[in-house]
């Protein structure tokens, strides 16, 4: 890893940890993460049920990175717990600076549009059936640009523990190889969305504001290592989520 992290990161985490924002953070990220692990396995073992009862079997295997070149969103929320992550293993949050410019130069105007784009959506009331279908045309020219998500090292998920939601929810129970982007057979897929009762608890761990603004996953995360949470909060006041 050439990049190392900068005075800038460093601090930027000082100030996180500081004072009674701090200590709410310490409490929330802790809480947030229990929740995240019984939301994933709750969603896997519906899932596995379901495959049961319908004589499949998921697919996925540790080293299987099909489905880590596509456009992934992810809450405040959410983002503000991988941080506390990486901020306790320096190695890992090296490991992103590190891939974050190779996937900037890539992938930034991309994402930057289509978030700008979901975030003029939600703050209009537009309905979420609507917004996914005026974003998809991107979101597929992301995949086609085989952009790799930064927190990707060695085939394997350096974040796997606190993926968002929208990765620990998706599930492939036909071969690995059909998921690749010019596959002639069409990969047979499961995404399983949380049950309401976890994604109440999880809404109010914090200001629902927070789980309802999203941003590129990569992007999130490092405006939140270079800025902090602050910046984004103020934004949130100007969107009527």
């Amino acid at each position: 890893m050439t990049k190392q992290i900068s005075r800038q990161i460093k601090k930027i985490e000082k100030k996180e940890k500081k004072g009674s924002y701090g200590v709410w953070r310490k409490g929330f990220c802790r809480k947030y993460s229990e929740l995240l692990t019984r939301i994933q396995n709750n969603t896997y073992n519906s899932l596995a049920e379901t495959n049961t009862s319908k004589d499949e079997k998921i697919t996925c295997r540790k080293g299987c990175t099909y489905c880590c070149f596509h456009y992934v969103t992810v809450s405040l929320a959410h983002g503000i717990v991988i941080v506390d992550y990486l901020y306790k293993r320096k190695a890992l949050l090296k490991q992103f600076v590190d891939n974050y410019e190779k996937w900037y130069g890539k992938g930034f105007l991309i994402s930057d549009s289509i978030d700008n784009m979901r975030i003029q959506a939600f703050s209009s009331s537009i309905p979420i059936d609507r917004i996914i279908t005026d974003t998809r045309p991107l979101s597929q020219h992301y995949l086609e640009m085989n952009i790799q998500c930064p927190f990707l090292a060695d085939n394997k998920c350096f974040i796997y523990d606190v993926r968002p939601t929208s990765c620990s929810g998706h599930y492939s129970v036909s071969p690995p190889d059909w998921c690749v982007s010019d596959s002639e057979q069409q990969p047979v897929l499961h995404n399983i969305i949380p049950n309401d009762e976890d994604l109440i608890e999880i809404t109010q761990l914090s200001d629902p504001r927070l789980a309802l603004y999203e941003l590129t996953l990569p992007k999130m995360i490092n405006r939140l290592l270079n800025e902090g949470s602050s910046p984004l909060m103020t934004e949130i006041e100007q969107y009527n989520f």
